[in-house]
């Protein structure tokens, strides 16, 4: 089996270089691999499975090309598009995975999380995220029109933006004593992550942490075949 890992592309139609990038990696180096982990923020904003626009029609359109090779493909929410859904997924073949994804690899426990649950020191955002992720909020926003949400995600957006500036560096990483007490309470031997980022391979006390990066000026993905990982970054031309 193997198996590739990506996060925090944040897809919109004003990253028109980020959308080409992705669909060249389906075509490309993702075939290679029998399973796609997305882990998270595979679009800048979500408002709901109803909404389509050109870009999200061509996503839709080549992860479905891409899915038809026999491929599988694993969506796990971001902080920013944690409103994706069974009706988007269906689309094209793909599930929803749950944040922690955990699985066993040669007697090795990988934990697999977007990251954001590792950034405890943030009790600003965990706030906003317990409000945004409840059943109530979601269902209230949801059964607003769709120019109503995304009137609310732009303002939640230039919010979230304007904050970000000021807050300190720490705050935007991870809590290395909350990611070590996870380790530990689920015997975790190896982590991946994106959201923070941060791209690097941390060798930590448990084992080893694998940090993805964002999509910007490079693009980047863990390969694991044979049961070996490589973090690998490629210029977005």
């Amino acid at each position: 089996m193997s198996f590739c890992f990506i996060s925090d592309l944040h897809i919109d139609n004003k990253r028109e270089d980020i959308k080409k990038a992705f669909f060249n990696f389906l075509n490309t180096i993702a075939s290679d691999f029998e399973n796609l982990f997305i882990i998270g923020d595979l679009f800048e904003v979500w408002v709901g499975d109803d909404y389509r626009d050109q870009t999200v029609l061509e996503v839709i359109k080549e992860l479905k090309k891409f899915s038809s090779k026999g491929r599988n493909i694993f969506i796990m929410h971001g902080n920013r598009d944690f409103l994706l859904g069974k009706d988007f997924c269906d689309e094209f073949g793909g599930k929803i995975i749950d944040d922690p994804y955990i699985f066993e690899l040669n007697h090795r426990r990988v934990y697999v999380s977007h990251g954001d649950d590792f950034c405890i020191d943030d009790t600003e955002y965990h706030d906003f995220k317990k409000m945004v992720r409840s059943p109530e909020w979601q269902k209230n926003f949801l059964n607003q029109t769709l120019s109503e949400r995304l009137k609310i995600a732009s303002g939640l957006r230039k919010d979230s933006s304007s904050l970000n500036k000021n807050k300190d560096e720490y705050l935007m990483d991870v809590n290395l004593s909350e990611v070590e007490s996870i380790a530990s309470k689920e015997s975790i031997d190896v982590i991946i992550h994106g959201h923070v980022h941060r791209p690097k391979i941390h060798h930590e006390k448990f084992g080893i942490r694998y940090v993805l990066g964002d999509w910007d000026k490079n693009f980047w993905y863990l390969s694991l075949k044979n049961s070996e990982f490589d973090l690998i970054s490629k210029e977005i031309k």
